[in-house]
């Protein structure tokens, strides 16, 4: 959907380019910037702080993001339809590649105890199907449409989309690190692992333009690790205890 949306701040009047009403460069980082805060604030004050049961806590962080999402894509006039229609077949057999790495990666781990029965089934789910496509969504997508409205929506030709592949990755380690501080397990063992992983989830739209592939590798991890480790300290944040 293309909205030409009229923003405070955005005369003259967007014009359309590419998939993108191209606004000012400041109205994209200012939406960045509220989508790193948000990142940080959901998982600090509703695990570190509340302590929140966690299913709890996915029903509030999906329902959140996903509202943030949708706000930012409305008000800045992005064409969600032409970005994830663009190169999908492309970005998704990349995305299968990706899954299967980092699947690989979750099942190479010691397996730990979980739930059974209906529990269980919830849990792949939610916790591992929702929770894994909504993180990416705001850990990968997000920061490519940021950068593609940055771009103006012109990412064709070699320097344009080198550009972008610089931009969209040095945004998605920012907000990937920001995300994962606001859980105490990663302030206490540091981020690295999870910027490895995201970085190599990232691949398929950072090759493609597209984030559809990011999307399946994502959730792929969350229900493996869902289904291998239910109590990992790694890939499912925060942590849980299976009792």
């Amino acid at each position: 959907m293309s909205v030409q949306t009229r923003v405070a701040g955005m005369a003259p009047p967007a014009k359309k380019s590419g998939s993108v009403l191209v606004g000012r460069p400041l109205l994209h980082l200012a939406w960045f910037a509220g989508g790193i805060s948000l990142a940080f604030a959901m998982p600090y004050f509703l695990t570190s702080v509340a302590s929140l049961q966690h299913d709890v806590y996915y029903l509030i962080y999906c329902a959140t993001v996903l509202s943030f999402l949708y706000i930012y894509v409305r008000l800045s006039g992005i064409d969600v339809q032409r970005a994830f229609a663009r190169n999908w077949r492309w970005s998704l057999a990349v995305g299968i590649a990706a899954a299967a790495f980092v699947v690989a990666n979750v099942l190479s781990r010691d397996s730990t105890n979980g739930p059974s029965g209906g529990y269980l089934v919830f849990e792949l789910v939610w916790r591992g199907a929702a929770y894994g496509a909504v993180d990416a969504l705001l850990l990968t997508a997000f920061p490519g449409l940021v950068v593609f409205g940055l771009l103006g929506g012109r990412v064709s030709g070699l320097l344009r989309r080198a550009g972008f592949v610089v931009l969209a990755l040095v945004l998605v380690m920012i907000i990937t690190g920001v995300y994962h501080l606001g859980y105490e397990q990663f302030r206490e063992d540091g981020i690295a692992g999870p910027e490895t992983g995201n970085i190599i989830i990232s691949v398929p739209m950072l090759a493609t333009l597209n984030p559809v592939g990011s999307v399946v590798a994502h959730a792929s991890m969350h229900v493996a690790a869902e289904a291998h480790s239910h109590e990992t300290d790694v890939f499912l944040p925060p942590q849980v205890d299976a009792d």
